[in-house]
């Protein structure tokens, strides 16, 4: 392992600018190297105690647990204190799983990775978009979040949510029979509608250059319906999940009917419920939901191939060349360091801000989850990060 230095320290101090003209600085805390790993347990729960962060930590060498600990609530009531089982939003670190889905009904012979995704979706208006398009984010298809509201009439717009837009905008009911009295959930039919109706927007031709979309994932979940005959959270459960020991993973959205995860975290925004939007209907590119103590498994089976093979695994991990010869960092769910073997992927939905890092050459393991709209998340992941590369 290496030594830190014990003259650096972190410093972590940034500005938000409030409706008014003034600048307040928020100062969030120091993290010291003095080579303890439990200084970061320390920083995070005086950050939950002043209500900076809420959510969980996970890091692990080669296996071994070197903190693994929840800091804050479950519920916006305060009334569940968080635990190892709770079970978090992973928002886009959901791509990951979605794509060892795909991969598993690739060794199981059911597809190929350059296959075109009009083989399983037969109304898809392109005939040169495969499912390593979909998957590496180079099939040029717009996000499906930029079409939506093209999609459902003006008056309903003010029903879909992001962090960020306008007060009038925002729903934070946590009741989905709200939005069944106001029109049905989004679907990924209804995606695969989208992507249809307005086919002419798409970006640029398959495999020109890379642009990350949301609308892939959500097909390559659609497709692994189609293939399976199953739900996507049945699939998910049967192959990923129960296979795998993770009791508090599973998929989650407004469209799910098995009634799991009863340890089910809150998305919240300070004082207010921000747990979903009628666009929760869709999965594929998020609606994975795990608890931190199920990291440890996932873990352990990207590491000894447990779920894929390694060969198989290798893959996911390597660059994509674009049809003019550049590379693209970015795999099978999984965002590639081009300076090390490090990978990694960040999430961030209402209620949800996540974070993966995996070395699989040292073995490193760093996991944060936040059920909250905590706008402090990068900052502290970064210092966190830099604290844990110098150390292992």
């Amino acid at each position: 392992m290496k030594n830190f230095d014990l003259n650096k320290f972190i410093i972590i101090s940034f500005f938000y600018i409030s409706c008014k003209s003034t600048v307040p600085i928020i100062d969030i805390g120091n993290i010291n190297h003095d080579g303890d790993i439990n200084d970061i347990d320390i920083w995070l729960s005086e950050l939950s105690l002043n209500n900076h962060f809420n959510g969980a930590i996970l890091i692990s060498v080669n296996g071994k647990v070197e903190l693994m600990n929840t800091y804050g609530y479950s519920n916006l009531a305060r009334t569940k204190p968080l635990t190892a089982q709770s079970s978090f939003r992973l928002a886009s670190v959901s791509k990951q799983f979605t794509a060892t889905a795909i991969m598993i009904l690739k060794e199981r012979g059911k597809l190929s990775y350059d296959d075109n995704v009009k083989s399983y979706l037969v109304d898809f208006p392109y005939e040169d978009v495969t499912i390593r398009h979909l998957l590496t984010h180079t099939s040029g298809i717009p996000d499906y979040e930029s079409l939506v509201l093209k999609f459902k009439n003006k008056s309903s717009t003010k029903y879909f949510y992001r962090t960020g837009q306008s007060k009038e905008n925002i729903v934070y009911k946590g009741d989905p029979s709200f939005y069944k009295n106001q029109h049905d959930f989004l679907s990924m039919e209804d995606v695969l509608n989208l992507v249809i109706k307005y086919s002419d927007k798409r970006k640029f031709l398959a495999g020109d250059k890379y642009k990350y979309s949301n609308t892939g994932y959500v097909l390559l979940a659609y497709i692994v319906e189609k293939i399976s005959e199953q739900t996507f959270e049945s699939f998910m459960d049967d192959n990923i999940f129960t296979p795998l020991g993770m009791k508090n993973s599973s998929v989650w959205n407004l469209n799910t009917s098995s009634g799991k995860l009863d340890n089910r975290v809150e998305g919240t925004n300070k004082n207010r419920l921000n747990d979903y939007t009628w666009m929760d209907g869709v999965a594929g590119d998020g609606a994975v939901f795990v608890s931190i103590e199920d990291f440890i498994k996932w873990d352990e089976s990207l590491t000894n191939n447990t779920i894929i093979s390694k060969s198989t695994f290798n893959e996911s991990i390597t660059p994509f060349i674009t049809n003019n010869s550049d590379t693209s960092y970015y795999g099978f769910g999984w965002s590639l360091d081009n300076k090390d073997t490090s990978i990694d992927h960040t999430g961030s939905w209402v209620g949800a801000q996540t974070y993966i890092y995996k070395n699989p050459q040292n073995g490193l393991l760093f996991v944060l989850l936040d059920s909250s709209t905590n706008k402090y998340m990068r900052k502290i992941r970064s210092a966190i990060l830099e604290l844990i590369k110098r150390k292992y």
